[in-house]
């Protein structure tokens, strides 16, 4: 079978010399950047016959441009009960309080496990009528063993509008962390962050395709050997928290891939705290306490106990 293209032949006046990646995401509104940034990735993109692999290309005004789109990815989505506590249920989205442990959607990586996905659909069924079939409502994500506030659209409408929102870098997220040792009182770290050159599986600072990232941080608690910080960040890379805090040496306590195992928990210690944002001219505030094991943690190392 053929598999369907997007062409473009003509280029907008204002997205001459603009990204590649920005370019299709505007010209093709039913997409998001985030898919076209991965078909790029993946090689589907020609930029006058010639495939182009870098999301930064800057587009000229002759330039014809072809996306091939990949067959969907197809995975068992049927409705099933999944324990998750809603914050709050909106006309438009929900915002869920996600559990460590829990995927949000099925991957290549994941096919046969339940995820947050399965939850939606059986909490709320008409979930099942939105366009996404493979991932309705996802607007952004956290790792599986990341816990807290994520938010979830309703409608079709509100899944353009909240994913553009997140493009934009209008919401604003802040997680709690304990990291090891001792960072500075504060900081920004502005490592881009792309692919693993060798362990395909994890995002580096020094990575392939890099992208640009920026996370601020603030020290809350210094411990014996470990601290308490709060990350707010300006963009949402894969793994950026985990990435950045442990390329300027102070990898998150639990975090097997890029931080230090830890005996007092049993995954890695970072939480989605606070999540705001304006939607529709009202604003939107956000904030959820740290879940039982992170609790734990915080209440050891409060006493005196090394995390490893």
């Amino acid at each position: 079978m053929t598999q369907p293209t997007l062409n473009l032949t003509t280029i907008p006046i204002d997205l001459i010399d603009s990204r590649l990646d920005k370019v299709l995401f505007s010209a093709f509104p039913g997409y998001s950047r985030a898919y076209f940034q991965e078909l790029i990735d993946k090689g589907f993109v020609l930029v006058n016959g010639k495939k182009i692999t870098k999301c930064s290309y800057l587009v000229k005004a002759t330039d014809q441009i072809s996306v091939t789109i990949p067959p969907a990815k197809e995975y068992d989505l049927a409705p099933m009960q999944v324990d998750f506590d809603v914050v709050d249920e909106n006309a438009d989205f929900l915002v869920i309080n996600k559990p460590a442990g829990l995927v949000v959607h099925p991957s290549d990586n994941n096919k046969e496990e339940v995820s947050l996905v399965h939850g939606l659909l059986h909490r709320y069924p008409d979930f099942c009528n939105l366009k996404d079939e493979q991932r309705p409502g996802v607007v952004h994500r956290l790792d599986r063993e990341t816990s807290g506030l994520m938010l979830v659209a309703r409608t079709e409408r509100s899944q353009r509008e909240l994913i553009s929102m997140f493009e934009k870098r209008q919401m604003h997220k802040t997680y709690l962390a304990v990291v090891a040792h001792h960072p500075h009182k504060s900081g920004t770290i502005e490592f881009p962050i792309g692919r693993h050159p060798i362990h395909r599986h994890k995002m580096s600072h020094k990575g392939i395709s890099s992208r640009e990232a920026t996370s601020h941080y603030e020290n809350f608690v210094y411990y014996k050997d470990s601290s308490l910080v709060a990350v707010r960040i300006i963009t949402g890379r894969t793994h950026q928290i985990r990435v950045h805090m442990a390329a300027i040496g102070h990898g998150i306590v639990g975090d097997t891939l890029y931080g230090y195992k830890s005996r007092l928990i049993a995954r890695q210690a970072l939480h989605s705290w606070k999540l705001s944002f304006e939607y529709r001219r009202k604003q939107f505030n956000y904030q959820i306490p740290v879940p039982q094991d992170m609790k734990i943690l915080l209440k050891k190392l409060k006493n005196g106990e090394k995390f490893n």
